[in-house]
């Protein structure tokens, strides 16, 4: 029986590629409906099926596919933070300016993706220009398989990272604003109530942060005796 072929570097070089788009995307969506395995796996998937959506045909429209995805499900959160919390007209006033912004941007990656995609279509229909384009990626491909070939080895694995308490504290002012809005008011946390898992390092940053978010629990006071779950 013959032994199996070697693979071919580029086609190494160019799975890696679309390896690091679908988990950079990842990294970069919003977080899921619920914190459940199933819920985050969704998500993923659903990510991963617009990308693919949109027809990409080389690592930069997968690229450029990649970012629209991201910057639009940012832009879509953005605007369900704005409707959680219609009373805080600040937040509201915010998150909505935030959600336009992140709609630009998407906007933005979508054209510069068609640009792309047309570039490449007239290409196709221009037997010179096309092989005269698959030749330099061939010859970029196998620069960078050399490359690959004479790098170092890779670094140990870093340690993971740590948790970020600033992070924390904005998500917990965000899901549980008339909690955080006490936690700010004493200072600490309060006595006999059940603020749920928290951090010391996030209850001192609910409590002294200057952040946007954390500064928009000062701007409608409450009651401290209004507390909701």
């Amino acid at each position: 029986m013959d032994a199996p072929a070697d693979p071919n570097p580029a086609d190494i070089l160019r799975r890696a590629t679309y390896y690091q788009v679908v988990h950079t995307l990842r990294g970069a969506l919003p977080p899921p409906v619920t914190r459940t395995l199933e819920d985050a796996a969704q998500r993923d998937l659903a990510a991963i099926a617009h990308v693919a959506s949109l027809l990409p045909a080389n690592a930069e429209e997968a690229h450029l596919a990649a970012q629209y995805v991201a910057a639009g499900a940012h832009a879509l959160e953005c605007l369900r933070m704005a409707r959680a919390y219609p009373d805080d007209s600040a937040l509201v006033i915010k998150c909505t300016a935030q959600s336009a912004s992140m709609m630009r941007e998407a906007r933005g990656w979508r054209a510069a993706l068609r640009r792309t995609q047309l570039d490449r279509e007239k290409r196709a229909t221009d037997a010179a220009a096309r092989d005269a384009a698959q030749d330099t990626e061939n010859r970029a491909l196998a620069l960078a398989a050399q490359a690959l070939d004479r790098a170092p080895p890779a670094p140990a694995p870093a340690s993971p990272p740590t948790p970020d308490p600033v992070a924390e504290a904005e998500r917990y002012a965000l899901q549980h604003r008339k909690r955080a809005v006490l936690i700010r008011r004493l200072g600490r946390l309060p006595d006999r109530i059940d603020i749920g898992a928290l951090s010391p390092q996030a209850v001192h940053i609910i409590a002294t942060g200057t952040t946007p978010v954390l500064r928009a629990l000062d701007e409608k006071p409450r009651r401290n005796s209004a507390l909701a779950a």
